[in-house]
């Protein structure tokens, strides 16, 4: 059997329907994957809940945290930490609401020049996002072996945790710059700020939600994030960024969902 890079999913142990479509959706791609137990916040008691939040830093740094998404920021944490005690170079993490391209399987072979894991070493703190970034810088441009897949800078927000590709470097900064709970899991753009992970995007996008995921476990206790105040400068940015970076140096990036 030819090695493959660990793919996690994360799924709630109740949910049983989803884990069934979701193998469904692996076996057809042809990927194996582990199938690990989600954190059900809602299902914490208060003392439990509190005892792995830092609800100081969540204010300054993000804004209310309801129980599902620190469920959800936990699940996460609890995966890099499983990579960091089993020393996984590599791993792919997806939630069990997704759907996968055809060339999915490829990206996972050990070994083979077409692997993300031939784009970074393991010692590098690197997120490649599998789902859709709308924006991306034009360079710097790493394109994967012999596929039509290549991997870029995002421009812009990143959000999502659908669908990542994470090396053990990452999951190290991760596992202990986010705990305790702070944020939600795909304030991917933050944690690239303070240094944790280097942000990356794979165009096509070989990851996407189902319609499943419109049914979101999180969605209906999705709190408002905290927005930071708009000053001279921040204004001022974002003029030099509409009027000559997004014209000359950003790209827009093709959308896969079928």
């Amino acid at each position: 059997m030819n090695s493959q890079t660990p793919c996690f999913v994360v799924n709630l142990d109740s949910d049983t329907r989803r884990r069934r479509s979701m193998e469904a959706t692996l076996q057809r791609a042809g990927v194996r994957a582990e199938f690990f137990s989600a954190v059900d916040g809602r299902l914490m008691s208060e003392d439990v809940l509190e005892s792995h939040v830092d609800r100081i830093k969540a204010e300054k740094e993000y804004g209310a945290l309801a129980k599902a998404e620190i469920g959800t920021s936990l699940s996460h944490i609890y995966i890099y930490r499983e990579m960091v005690k089993r020393n996984l170079p590599y791993a792919v993490i997806l939630e069990d609401d997704v759907c996968l391209d055809s060339g999915f399987a490829r990206l996972l072979q050990s070994g083979s020049a077409d692997a993300l894991e031939s784009l970074f070493d393991a010692s590098v703190a690197v997120m490649i996002q599998l789902s859709h970034v709308n924006r991306a810088y034009r360079r710097p441009e790493k394109s994967l072996g012999s596929t039509a897949y290549a991997a870029v800078r995002p421009y812009g927000a990143v959000w999502l945790t659908s669908g990542y590709f994470i090396t053990l470097a990452a999951a190290k900064q991760l596992a202990d710059g986010l705990y305790p709970v702070w944020a939600v899991a795909d304030y991917w753009g933050r944690f690239q700020q303070l240094g944790l992970v280097e942000l990356w995007a794979l165009t096509p996008n070989a990851v996407w939600e189902s319609s499943e995921a419109q049914n979101s476990n999180i969605s209906a206790e999705r709190k408002v994030r905290r927005k930071s105040p708009k000053t001279l400068k921040s204004r001022l940015q974002r003029i030099g960024h509409e009027l000559i970076v997004k014209p000359l140096l950003v790209r827009r990036l093709p959308k896969i969902s079928t």
